[in-house]
């Protein structure tokens, strides 16, 4: 149960039958990459073999839900030009850890290949002939930044017609949502704790602390994550890509 490094592609299969407030006519399939904390001797090799098991997987989309870095963003622009060779289109939000190492630089880089920003977005796609929405919104901390989060505005564009998806780097925003008609939430941040028995203290400040949960009718998924957060260990609290058939 100790996991030591970036050498593991740790692809977790979830079907869920999606009931909450609407239907999908067809499934789809969504990678979850969340929680990578990039460093620079995070190696190519990897990453060039993580995107094409990824790739392998045929997902409609692959969402990556924050803390994408771990240094600043210009150190790493070999690591991340690798994410372009993603077939399926791609989005993120940001972290904690991307607003602290450079957020802007971050996106340039990112959109430059092809991984585009939903930070307090709303995107319309059709995918596999069926109309859904995507909502991003930016990590709880942007306000350090001097980055407001419209939330309020953002959720009152949501089409209630339409099956919706929100990213969220921290679990805890499911609580804005509200009336908001939000199908699925995908969040991480909480590493399962990363390490035992530290992750029992983690527990105390995360009431959403790892796996499925639903709040009314919205489901919160918490992802434990791929990377790592000071050591580069996990005991008790594998690291997962997820991998998520919504049908």
């Amino acid at each position: 149960m100790l996991q030591v490094g970036f050498k593991y592609f740790p692809f977790k299969a979830i079907d869920l039958s999606m009931n909450g407030f609407s239907k999908l006519p067809e499934s789809i399939k969504i990678v979850q990459l969340s929680d990578l904390h990039l460093h620079v001797k995070v190696s190519l090799s990897y990453l060039e073999s993580l995107t094409l098991q990824i790739n392998a997987k045929n997902p409609d989309l692959v969402l990556f839900t924050g803390d994408i870095i771990e240094c600043d963003a210009n150190k790493l622009k070999k690591q991340l030009e690798i994410f372009r060779n993603l077939k399926a289109p791609a989005y993120y939000v940001t972290g904690n850890h991307d607003i602290f190492y450079g957020k802007k630089t971050l996106q340039e880089i990112l959109e430059k290949n092809n991984i585009k920003c939903l930070d307090n977005t709303l995107i319309r796609l059709n995918v596999r002939g069926q109309l859904l929405q995507l909502v991003g919104v930016s990590d709880r901390y942007s306000f350090v930044r001097g980055e407001k989060r419209p939330l309020k505005e953002l959720f009152s564009t949501i089409d209630e017609d339409l099956f919706t998806i929100l990213l969220a780097h921290q679990p805890k925003d499911i609580q804005y949502i509200k009336d908001a008609r939000v199908d699925i939430q995908l969040s991480g941040h909480t590493h399962g704790g990363q390490i035992f028995p530290i992750s029992c203290l983690v527990k105390l400040f995360q009431p959403y602390f790892s796996g499925l949960y639903k709040k009314n009718k919205t489901l919160l998924y918490v992802t434990n994550g791929l990377g790592y957060w000071g050591v580069g260990l996990r005991y008790k609290a594998k690291s997962e890509i997820p991998v998520f058939t919504l049908a």
